[in-house]
């Protein structure tokens, strides 16, 4: 047996999310289904991260058990070949037999991307969010800075079935910047509460267009009280970029964007290293949003 790590990027759009459902399209299940298919085993897959239903990725990771002969370089144009146009391996590597693809994680880059246009553009339309007016950019940085921090993040978690240990969580960086008609929140962390990014991104804009102020976001976390901060975005905005796995690309992803680099560049990273702790309708929050932050 020997131990592989999955590089994958999706669209999220018909996805029920990450986890394994029944009788659902999950980013799991389509995996665990080529897996099964080519190599002819059923993989334990071990997700890095458990994105939600709708939401994309570039750079996910995923770790699991074979015994397979096929060279692991080729396990991408294998697996892919099983796999729908929405789920594509990026890259396979050869990892250490304790490397767990969640436990092993040092950082997690989400972007959550609004969309400043008129219309809905039809090429990106469903990775981002349509806003119909720009927000105060640097009144959401100013706000943002208050997040950056181990804190309590209990007032930007929504109640999940699986409940955490603790809704301590460490932030290393928040960025908001405008690239032409996008806006881009990057939040770059150790791990998240369930729909954190995506409350992070409804309590900025909230600051953006001036229904609350930069310092009422540190007011909001100290609350420790869902009611206080700013409605859940929707999920096609966000998008997990990249997952972390060494100590020097952590150094690098808390510089800036531009310092990580781009996200196909996926740096080695030590394998046997210490782990770190930590179909009906899609589900989305589209119709609170729109009432309260599009008018």
């Amino acid at each position: 047996m020997r131990k592989i790590c999955l590089f994958v990027a999706y669209d999220g759009t018909r996805l029920h999310g990450w986890q394994a459902q029944r009788q659902r399209r999950t980013v799991a299940g389509e995996l665990v289904g080529a897996i099964t298919a080519k190599l002819g085993e059923r993989p334990e897959l071990e997700g890095a991260s458990r994105t939600d239903a709708g939401v994309h990725a570039m750079g996910q990771a995923a770790s699991f058990a074979t015994s397979t002969s096929i060279p692991t370089r080729k396990l991408p144009i294998v697996l892919n070949s099983a796999l729908g146009d929405d789920v594509r391996v990026r890259e396979a590597r050869d990892v250490d037999p304790s490397f767990h693809a969640r436990f092993q994680a040092l950082g997690k880059l989400y972007r959550y991307t609004f969309l400043v246009a008129d219309l809905v553009d039809p090429f990106i339309g469903r990775y981002t969010t349509r806003l119909r007016r720009w927000p105060d950019v640097d009144a959401m940085q100013s706000g943002a800075a208050a997040l950056v921090g181990e804190h309590d993040f209990e007032s930007f978690r929504n109640r999940s079935d699986d409940e955490p240990a603790t809704t301590v969580r460490r932030i290393d960086r928040v960025d908001v910047r405008r690239a032409g008609s996008l806006l881009h929140i990057e939040v770059l962390g150790t791990a998240f509460l369930y729909r954190m990014v995506r409350n992070i991104a409804g309590t900025l804009l909230d600051v953006g267009l001036g229904r609350s102020s930069p310092a009422d976001v540190a007011t909001i976390l100290a609350a420790r009280d869902r009611r206080r901060a700013g409605p859940t975005a929707p999920p096609q905005g966000l998008c997990l970029v990249r997952v972390v796995f060494t100590a020097a690309e952590l150094e690098l992803a808390r510089r800036s964007p531009a310092a990580l680099g781009d996200f196909l560049a996926l740096a080695d990273f030590d394998a046997g290293a210490d782990p770190a702790a930590a179909a009906p309708e899609l589900e989305t929050d589209s119709g609170e949003f729109d009432r309260r932050v599009l008018g």
